[in-house]
């Protein structure tokens, strides 16, 4: 039987918060030390091969190489920060913790998305100087400073901070193959979506025989869905995002009671 949470004066203090990010990342530490140190030897190889070809890391190069493996260690960063809570022998003790679901929630966020961004931002740009140094002293490549923001990097970012709730409510919802089951559930998301956008489109366009595989019927349809692609990123951004946090949350009390 768990444990019910102590309540405190406030359900949301910036201190405990702070305190609580603090605690997983020490609960937490040989595994992200261990990740850490395995990006940083992806990121040295992946940028020593791109100075392979102009002798330049570029902007692009550094956003391409940095995209790969931010998203995908983001992901698995956020499915740890809640395996204490899905734990039989230690969720007892995680929620009598004197912290709110909401301050957990802030305080997982803060952990995965903003602290996560920045040090791996900045660890990616130390290994990239670092690749720059090496190859100006063994090849031809002449020393210069990596470009790190671009247009490239802040649309991983942003891609990241979209998608990044679902696997966070993922984490929460499933016990087993917490990732294989989430990951299935996005993809039956974006295949609904898919269905849904192609139904929409035919219902408004019926008139116009748009699907008659005529060149300007195909020209109409290439730019209704970049119009549509606009519109779909504001229903993540705008709607499903801040929805998705608030069913982690509520997920979260659910768990508490």
């Amino acid at each position: 039987m768990q444990l019910k949470p102590v309540m405190t004066k406030s359900v949301f203090n910036i201190k405990r918060i702070s305190l609580f990010m603090l605690r997983d990342l020490t609960i937490l530490k040989s595994t992200i030390t261990t990740s850490l140190y395995v990006v940083c030897g992806l990121f040295f190889i992946s940028f020593l091969i791109r100075l392979r070809g102009d002798l330049v890391l570029s902007s692009y190069d550094f956003a391409s190489v940095f995209g790969k493996f931010y998203i995908i260690l983001g992901i698995l960063f956020t499915f740890s920060v809640f395996k204490e809570a899905q734990n039989q022998k230690t969720n007892h003790l995680y929620f009598s913790l004197p912290v709110s679901s909401l301050e957990r929630i802030a305080a997982a966020w803060l952990s995965t998305v903003i602290l996560f961004t920045i040090i791996l931002t900045v660890l990616g740009a130390i290994i990239g100087q670092l690749a720059i140094l090496i190859g100006s002293m063994f090849s031809e490549t002449s020393f210069h400073m990596v470009s790190i923001f671009s247009e490239e990097y802040w649309g991983a970012v942003t891609f990241y901070a979209i998608i990044q709730p679902l696997f966070l409510y993922g984490a929460l919802r499933f016990k087993k193959n917490r990732i294989g089951k989430t990951l299935l559930s996005v993809l039956l998301l974006i295949f609904g979506l898919m269905i849904y956008n192609f139904m929409f489109y035919g219902i408004l366009n019926h008139s116009y025989d748009v699907f008659s595989g005529e060149d300007l019927a195909a020209e109409a349809f290439d730019l209704t869905s970049k119009d549509f692609s606009g519109a779909g990123k504001f229903a993540f951004m705008g709607i499903l995002t801040p929805l998705l946090l608030a069913a982690t949350y509520f997920k979260l009390v659910e768990k508490e009671v």
